[in-house]
């Protein structure tokens, strides 16, 4: 049962269009408590600073206990939460499978690329797994077929929930059945990072100069070679944010940071270094690269007006 139900998650999440209408009966908003706290302090296990998180709960039409898809937002303007999510969420609905859209943002006061330092990517790990923890107790959720989905900056959430050691630091009394990384950073080379314990889904494109693919694959190889459960798809020609169908035209945003030659690794302490210099990273790193090639705020107001 459990294989089977991978094996259709995995269909519809290949398969999904932007042509999906909402199929969910039921809907509610749910909170559950996450922390605030560093990329450094995380790593160590430390605590930080309790906020609440909340997400939007969308079930299909369906009777009994069902299986529920966590869906992890990228970065603000970039698909993340300005609708792309809503149309995985109703995709997902229509294939039968309820959706968890968790909103990371709001609550820690992210609203635009300038705020993007006040939270890391590996921090959302903890909001995947409270999102867990509280579907597992709905009485409309099959606890035992919950799986995560995280796109670009949501990315890590879904892709490093699935490490013995976060689940072990965060105590976590249930696991995900699946994750699932759709163009999601894949830079940095956490300790421990090949002990994964659920199926892991690499989704990427071969075009993209933000979030290069070329990380992810090679994540993917690591992996392979430990005879873990991965797969690892990458699409030609395809860009950032390739499953936002409106997200068609792309414009280059000089001060935008581009992640394209960049590769960290854990360090002692927390600390994540520079691979090449050895040095702690920070904003002023030399690998980073000016230019982003991101759809323009343009597409981004039709797409609102169509919607």
């Amino acid at each position: 049962m459990k294989n089977r139900f991978i094996a259709c998650l995995f269909a519809s999440v290949i398969t999904a269009t932007s042509t999906a209408e909402a199929q969910y009966a039921r809907q509610a908003m749910l909170a559950f408590e996450s922390s605030n706290v560093s990329a450094s302090d995380f790593l160590q296990g430390k605590q930080g600073t309790p906020v609440m998180i909340a997400g939007q709960l969308r079930l299909p039409k369906m009777e009994g206990r069902q299986p529920v898809v966590v869906l992890m937002h990228g970065a603000p303007a970039v698909g993340g939460s300005e609708g792309q999510v809503d149309t995985w969420a109703r995709a997902l609905n229509e294939a039968g499978i309820g959706a968890f859209v968790v909103d990371s943002f709001s609550s820690r006061g992210v609203y635009s690329f300038a705020d993007l330092g006040k939270i890391s990517p590996i921090v959302r790990v903890a909001d995947a797994y409270g999102a867990l923890n509280i579907l597992a107790k709905h009485p409309q959720v099959d606890a035992s077929k919950i799986a995560v989905m995280g796109f670009s900056h949501g990315g890590p959430s879904a892709i490093y929930s699935d490490l013995q050691r976060f689940q072990n630091m965060l105590n976590t009394e249930v696991k995900f059945v699946a994750h699932i990384g759709v163009y999601p950073i894949c830079n940095v080379a956490y300790n421990e990072d090949a002990e994964i314990t659920s199926p892991l889904l690499l989704l990427h494109g071969s075009a993209d100069d933000w979030v290069p693919s070329k990380n992810c694959r090679e994540y993917s190889d690591r992996l392979s070679k430990a005879g873990k459960n991965v797969k690892y798809i990458e699409y030609p020609e395809a860009h950032h944010v390739f499953d936002a169908p409106l997200f068609r035209q792309e414009a280059k945003f000089a001060q935008i940071n581009s992640l394209r030659n960049c590769h960290f690794a854990e360090a002692g302490g927390g600390n994540i270094v520079n691979v090449e210099t050895q040095q702690p990273t920070g904003p002023n790193d030399p690998c980073y690269e000016k230019g982003s090639p991101l759809p323009t705020a343009k597409v981004l107001r039709r797409r609102r007006t169509k919607t």
